[in-house]
C-alpha cells in the first residue's frame, strides 16, 4: 500500500512516497525511492504506549475519530536480533484511508530513540 509523506522521517525529508508492506503480525517493511525501514507495532511490545499529537500534525494527516490509522515505530536492526532497537520517541503514523503518512516526534513523553527489542522478550 503507497503513502504519500505529509510529514518526513527525519533525515529523509527527500522521499515523499513510501510503500508500507505487512511481514507479519507486528512486523512491517517500509520502502520509499532510496530508503528501506523495518517497523515494529508498538502496542504488541509494550502495554503503556500512548501519546497526544497537535492539532497541526492531525491536520496534515487529515486524522479525525472516522479516519483508520496505524501507528508503528522504527527499528534498527542489529546482526544479533535481540540487540535490535525500537524507536519509540517518533512513531510513524498512517492514515489509512487516505494514504497518508508522517514522522511525529514525541518531546513530552519518556520513550527512549533506542530500546533493545531484548526488553520485551517473553518467556
Amino acid at each position: 500500500m503507497k503513502f504519500n509523506v505529509v510529514l518526513p522521517i527525519l533525515g529523509f525529508e527527500d522521499e515523499k512516497e513510501f510503500e508500507l508492506e505487512e511481514v507479519s503480525d507486528i512486523f512491517y517493511r517500509l520502502k520509499g525511492k532510496n530508503v528501506t525501514f523495518t517497523l515494529v507495532n508498538p502496542f504488541a511490545l509494550r502495554d503503556d504506549y500512548d501519546f497526544e499529537i497537535s492539532e497541526s500534525e492531525q491536520k496534515a494527516l487529515k486524522l479525525d475519530e472516522n479516519k483508520k490509522f496505524l501507528v508503528l515505530n522504527i527499528v534498527t536492526l542489529n546482526e544479533d536480533f535481540l540487540k535490535s532497537t525500537v524507536n519509540f520517541a517518533a512513531p510513524l503514523i498512517f492514515n489509512m484511508d487516505d494514504k497518508l503518512m508522517g514522522q511525529v516526534i514525541l518531546d513530552k513523553y519518556p520513550y527512549s530513540l533506542a530500546e533493545p527489542l531484548a526488553n520485551f522478550k517473553k518467556g
